[in-house]
């Protein structure tokens, strides 16, 4: 029968689990990343202007650099994209 590892110093690892939890109850509290997309429209001629003036609020995402070497001007470029179509 395997035995159970004891888990020494875990104190800076349980105070950011504590923070983790804090602020995702407070997330889901306000709702803070939950958006209220507006729905396509029906007329397939409508422009994105048009989206945009009847719909102003925008979101975009962008995928994290992996942390498998150095960061490097590609991963600016990936981020530069998400960051001009924001601004």
């Amino acid at each position: 029968m395997a035995q159970t590892m004891e888990l020494v110093q875990t104190g800076k690892r349980d105070f950011l689990r504590s923070l983790e939890k804090k602020y995702q109850a407070r997330w889901q509290e306000e709702r803070v990343f939950e958006i209220d997309a507006p729905p396509r429209p029906s007329d397939p001629f409508v422009t994105a202007d048009e989206v945009r003036e009847n719909e102003p609020k925008w979101m975009g995402t962008t995928p994290y650099p992996y942390m498998n070497g150095s960061l490097h001007v590609g991963h600016a470029f990936t981020i530069s994209k998400i960051e001009f179509n924001t601004g």
